[in-house]
């Protein structure tokens, strides 16, 4: 009787293993997504390419490692003004919208630091360099 396989093991393995690569596959593109959202070379708001000639923007008022082009960093500025009431604008597009893409985006931001802070994603970061 000894010689007889115990196929419940070998598929509970099996299935561990499938469900190993499945969750590996997951946490690499969350890690890509923060590391691509976090890129200086580039736009944080549009995904414009920024060359060494451009001059990245981050304000202080807002999360680190985010960069903007001049025409993002323009219209971040207009909104940051706007919504302290320093300014209302005159330009035609800056309606509510406009207004709730900024504040999505930013609060996006917000959202990604925050989890890149966090002990979970420490550990997923942990997890895919072992």
């Amino acid at each position: 009787m000894n010689k007889v396989l115990n196929i419940t093991n070998r598929l509970e393995d099996k299935k561990r293993k499938q469900q190993t690569e499945i969750h590996r596959g997951k946490m690499e593109t969350l890690q890509r997504i923060i590391q691509c959202s976090s890129c200086h070379f580039k736009c944080a708001m549009c995904g414009y390419h920024l060359n060494t000639t451009d001059s990245p923007y981050a304000p202080p008022s807002s999360p680190p490692n985010f960069y903007l082009c001049e025409s993002c960093r323009a219209e971040f500025e207009e909104y940051m003004e706007m919504t302290s009431g320093k300014k209302e604008s005159s330009i035609f597009w800056h309606n509510r919208e406009w207004m709730k893409l900024w504040s999505a985006w930013f609060d996006f931001q917000q959202a990604i630091k925050e989890f890149k802070n966090s002990v979970e994603f420490e550990q997923l970061t942990e997890e895919l360099d072992n």
